[in-house]
């Protein structure tokens, strides 16, 4: 689910800098939490698009980061920050092969 008013904030006004995670739900229902934000000017979270799964795997990053990319306007000039987890990075090289990847510094230490 992507908030339109969100992917237009970001197309016209946020840095093209995309946070991109996953957190497990622990709830009786069970699955995945899939997050993407930014950081707006005064560098709070800016929400841009979020799902749910079952788990987490390359095939569904691939899906998730297809809807992203038809919503970003200038897919190719944006930086994509993850924890580099096999399924994230992998989609990330599918489907942004021209955006600039690079590691969580939290997830690096």
């Amino acid at each position: 689910m992507a908030i339109g008013a969100c992917i237009e904030g970001f197309n016209s006004v946020i840095r093209p800098v995309i946070y991109i995670d996953a957190t497990y739900l622990k709830a009786r229902t069970k699955g995945v939490l899939l997050v993407v934000v930014c950081k707006d000017g005064n560098e709070m979270i800016y929400p841009l698009a979020f799902g749910f799964a079952n788990s987490e795997c390359t095939e569904l990053w691939i899906w998730f980061l297809k809807k992203l990319y038809k919503l970003i306007q200038y897919p190719d000039r944006v930086l994509l920050v993850s924890d580099r987890h096999n399924g994230i990075f992998n989609a990330m090289e599918a489907i942004f092969p021209d955006a600039a990847h690079r590691i969580c510094a939290y997830h690096l230490a």
